[in-house]
């Protein structure tokens, strides 16, 4: 009887050296454990994961398996083409507290200009979040990141890569990312949990027809900057049948300034997530670089628990176009401190950010059965020099009445700008109509319902106020004041 046991033999990489290859690798499986990995959560298995991923990579790809009921603790690990990191179930890949073990990478995964690769697996990619807080904290910040609210506005924008240019190698103290992805194409990622992220989650810029399905995102709500999923320049993306609650945005469309040099974000879709958000859930914007972004459809969304709901906020040159928001139920609630939102369901801006933004346009967005209830109401504006365009609202339903604790009667701008003294600007008190539309072109109401909620503030006022709004269709749109005698039911300026 011949048995196969667990051998070793030697392969040459393109190098000349000779690395280990065992029976697991043969089979184009290439478990970290015998790369030297130990899997107690306590050693640095950094070098040993990067020495089974590019033992794969050398062999033209498979499999590098981190086995379960192991906790691997590492910094960034960069992976290649043809590379599948599979988390197998109960296995942990934790990232380490110090920020000096992600370098120029700036994640915990990384990679560029790889074809054919995927993260995989029913495992756990965990960010570490507040050890990775607390130790550049004790650098430059001090407190204790465990006290809610800590973190000092100066030290929410210190991490990679913004700021500084993304060919710097430089080491410089940031907050890392849980995956990068740059300039990859035929990007796979399913399955995986990924809970704790110091920053932002997943990141993919300039990457060519991706999937992201049935992953899961678990953050902490106390901690800034920790959006889901940011797509940056990406085109040709399927994002699906993902549960995301975290503090920050849950799935963002960008072009950031950065990575120019990857053009326009457009053709994507996203289908069947549940998103909780303590800021926006599903949204577009900084739209930074032209052409910017289009052709996007939202749909088989449930948004709950969240500050905004849906949200298309252009504070840039950058156009945002053709997108398409449907059968999406909305619930949303004001939260406390300083997060971006208002408790509107619905959102859209464009406002310049500074004083010399020339403005891109927001055009042909449409709202297509939608479920709405929050604690404010549409808000839709636009400005003088750049009005919003053609949008048409086909089959919602907006409920609007107070239904928590957080003070409201106000609109949130943000971002545009900051007071010497470091407060926000942007935040203004206002009535609350159903509707609010400033400086609008071309807006269609049809089969569109405003209904006020069983707990009314003194600040809720008509069901429809429009300023500078052009080309206005009301088809079947009914709604009445939310105090019939102290305002209007609708007011025109």
């Amino acid at each position: 009887m011949l048995i196969l046991a667990a051998f070793t033999t030697h392969a040459a990489d393109p190098s000349g050296r000779h690395e280990p290859r065992t029976a697991t690798s043969l089979s184009g499986v290439y478990n970290v454990l015998d790369y030297g990995a130990k899997g107690d959560g306590v050693a640095d298995d950094t070098a040993a994961i990067q020495k089974a991923v590019d033992a794969c990579v050398a062999q033209g790809g498979g499999q590098v398996l981190l086995p379960g009921g192991k906790t691997f603790l590492s910094g960034a690990v960069t992976l290649g083409s043809g590379v599948d990191f599979h988390l197998a179930r109960s296995a942990v890949l934790k990232g380490s507290a110090r920020w000096q073990d992600y370098g120029p990478a700036g994640a915990l995964l990384f990679a560029k200009d790889a074809t054919g690769v995927s993260i995989s697996g029913d495992g756990v990619l965990d960010g570490n979040d507040k050890a990775v807080w607390q130790k550049l904290a004790d650098e430059q910040a001090g407190g204790d990141v465990n006290k809610p609210g800590w973190w000092p506005q100066s030290f929410c924008g210190v991490w990679w890569p913004f700021g500084r240019s993304t060919t710097d190698k430089t080491l410089a103290a940031g907050r890392p990312m849980v995956i990068i992805l740059i300039g990859c194409q035929q990007v796979r990622i399913r399955d995986i949990t990924i809970r704790n992220a110091p920053s932002w989650t997943v990141h993919p810029v300039g990457c060519e027809d991706l999937v992201i399905d049935s992953v899961s995102i678990l953050n902490d709500w106390n901690m800034a900057n920790n959006d889901g999923i940011d797509l940056d320049h990406c085109r040709n993306v399927r994002v699906a049948n993902c549960h995301i609650d975290t503090a920050d945005d849950g799935i963002v469309l960008k072009n950031t300034p950065n990575f120019a040099s990857y053009g326009r974000s457009e053709n994507i879709t996203v289908t069947g997530c549940t998103i909780a958000s303590r800021s926006c859930a599903l949204k577009l914007d900084e739209a930074y670089a032209p052409p910017g972004i289009r052709n996007v459809v939202f749909d088989a969304c449930v948004i709950h628990r969240s500050n905004r709901g849906l949200c298309v906020q252009s504070r840039d040159e950058g156009d945002i176009e053709n997108v398409l928001f449907a059968n999406i139920t909305v619930e949303t609630q004001l939260q406390p401190g300083k997060w971006w939102g208002a408790g509107e369901p619905i959102h859209i801006s464009n406002l310049p950010r500074n004083p010399d933004t020339k403005l891109g346009h927001v055009r042909q967005i449409r709202f297509s059965n939608i479920l709405c209830r929050g604690e404010n109401g549409v808000y839709l504006r636009g400005c003088e020099a750049q009005p919003i365009e053609d949008i048409v609202f086909d089959n919602v339903r907006v409920e609007v009445g107070k239904t928590g604790d957080v003070p409201g009667g106000f609109y949130d701008d943000r971002p545009n700008g900051f007071l010497p003294d470091g407060e926000f600007i942007g935040v203004y008190t206002n009535t609350i109509a159903g509707f609010h539309c400033g400086f609008v072109r071309g807006l269609t109401l049809r089969n569109t319902q405003l209904v006020w909620g069983e707990r009314l503030e003194d600040y809720y006022g008509p069901a429809l106020a429009c300023q500078h709004v052009e080309g206005l269709q009301l088809e079947h749109f009914t709604g009445k004041a939310a105090r019939p005698g102290k305002s209007p039911d609708q007011i025109m300026e």
